[in-house]
């Protein structure tokens, strides 16, 4: 293979520098080989152990000074490697390599012959136009993708992939991100959104997020991460409303080998698997008290320790809660602790019902009529004008969840080529707000109730699918079986899984 740079033959004066602060020591060499992206010096008098600073003296440009870095030493010799220099450091060391390589008769990349003057060597392919001003660039530009072939080679495949998501941000500026694709609107009160995440993603605050079923809590927690220093670090989730209670310690913090009886082996928890990432946790509302107790602890020292184990392991977690409870009202009834309330509360984002963001309604929904269309091969056009007052008309109280499950329903039967929405289809939803459906008796917890068994008994017990009781109500199935344990519900046997 032909080397990359043309390697010219020189007796240049150059001073290196080693070292620094009382360390600090110069030394003139001579340059003998040259190239652009580095040299061979020698006349060392010590060998040095890195180099930091180059100084080179050039016929006609003068003196120039490049960062180096050492690739190797022999006897009174070494090569460096030139460590990003600037474009005027580069075109001087062109202009000087210029007038040397035109009076070659041989490629200076490969070393073969040249008969007569051409663009390019018909051995290697290089570009041999010299004279021009846009060498440079064509060189660059040839010589690019080998460049980075040789260092790529030396990474695992985790900082492959932080190499093609910055050239994919910072250099070719396709910097949507996969957690926040559904993060769309223009309402003042999601734009606060946008502008909580990035502020509570530069941070390692503990973050707790707010707000009712469906307005997209997992998806805020995902996109903290992605933007914060441990965007590399695993990012585990814990919908604690879905565990029971008996066997949610032994998932969040692990056990040993006989813990108790079916611990045949010890266990990694959810935190362990989170070292050195983030852990988010669901319906946080929902965590048991003793739990809760545990969890205040780990947030104290960072220590935890398995079931059944007798030493504590530190963790580097950073924890993101979520809730749509209100959860000062539950430290005042006693039912949530005031420590770990305060302690969670450390940077809080309150996410807005989809009722309160306006024309975001609309947005959404041709957000999400691009995407299942995509996904589904659909026909349809667009929205019918019956659809889109439908869409701004409805209250939402299952919020954006509800708005794209009765989307992805309207668009698999629908029989024309736009998009009609029967308003049949919108059913009495959970009561989480002032919307439809909200019955006029009862607490709020009745209410929940009574509408989570309406639900059940109008699906015929199934809770998963389109025509499921989970996403008549708006929600995720796990969120559901979680209402279900919650209000002492049975798991109906005919749950369509």
């Amino acid at each position: 293979m032909p080397r990359l740079d043309i390697r010219l033959k020189t007796d240049l004066s150059a001073t290196t520098v080693c070292g620094t602060g009382p360390e600090r020591t110069e030394e003139k060499v001579r340059c003998k080989e040259l190239s652009l992206s580095g040299c061979l010096l020698v006349g060392l008098k010590t060998e040095p152990q890195s180099i930091f600073a180059l100084s080179l003296v050039l016929p006609v440009q003068g003196r120039i000074e490049l960062a180096a870095e050492l690739v190797k030493t022999s006897r009174n010799c070494a090569v460096v490697r030139f460590f990003f220099p600037n474009r005027q450091a580069l075109s001087s060391l062109w202009g000087y390599m210029r007038r040397q390589a035109v009076e070659l008769d041989i490629c200076p990349y490969c070393g073969k012959g040249l008969d007569g003057a051409r663009d390019t060597c018909t051995v290697c392919g290089q570009y041999l136009r010299f004279t021009e001003n846009s060498y440079l660039d064509q060189h660059l530009q040839a010589t690019f993708p080998d460049r980075i072939k040789d260092r790529l080679t030396k990474l695992d495949p985790s900082f492959l992939q932080q190499v093609i998501a910055f050239m994919d941000n910072n250099i070719m500026g396709l910097n949507q991100e996969a957690s926040e694709e559904e993060f769309v609107g223009t309402a003042p009160a999601i734009l606060k959104v946008f502008d909580m995440i990035r502020r509570a993603a530069s941070t390692e605050m503990n973050i707790l997020i707010l707000g009712e079923s469906g307005t997209g809590k997992e998806l805020t927690a995902q996109a903290i991460h992605e933007k914060s220093v441990r965007k590399d670090k695993p990012f585990i989730i814990v919908n604690c409303a879905a565990i029971p209670d008996g066997l949610l310690e032994a998932e969040l913090f692990g056990y040993e080998k006989g813990a108790f009886t079916g611990a045949v082996a010890s266990k990694q928890g959810r935190f362990e698997l989170a070292d050195g990432g983030s852990i988010f946790l669901d319906e946080i509302g929902d965590l048991p008290a003793g739990l809760q107790a545990k969890l205040l602890r780990f947030l104290e020292d960072r220590t935890i320790e398995r079931v059944g184990g007798k030493a504590g392991r530190r963790i580097d977690v950073r924890i993101i809660a979520a809730t749509n409870c209100d959860l000062a009202a539950m430290v005042k009834k006693q039912n949530f602790r005031n420590d770990l309330f305060f302690r969670l509360n450390s940077f809080t984002i309150g996410l807005p019902p989809l009722r309160e963001r306006g024309e975001d309604k609309v947005i959404l929904a041709k957000y999400f009529f691009t995407k299942i269309g995509r996904a589904e091969q659909t026909h349809l056009a667009g929205f019918s004008e019956a659809a889109l007052r439908t869409i701004r008309s409805y209250d939402w109280p299952g919020n954006v969840r509800e708005l794209e499950n009765l989307l992805e329903r309207a668009m698999i039967v629908a029989e024309s080529n736009v998009l009609d929405i029967d308003p049949s289809w919108i059913c009495s939803p959970l009561p989480l707000g002032e919307g439809p459906g909200v019955r006029a008796r009862g607490s709020l917890r009745d209410q929940e109730k009574q509408s989570i068994l309406d639900a059940l008994e109008s699906c015929g017990g199934k809770i998963y699918g389109a025509d499921g009781a989970a996403a008549r109500l708006g929600l995720k199935p796990t969120t559901l079986y979680g209402k279900l344990r919650k209000h002492g519900i049975r798991s109906p046997k005919n749950d369509g899984q």
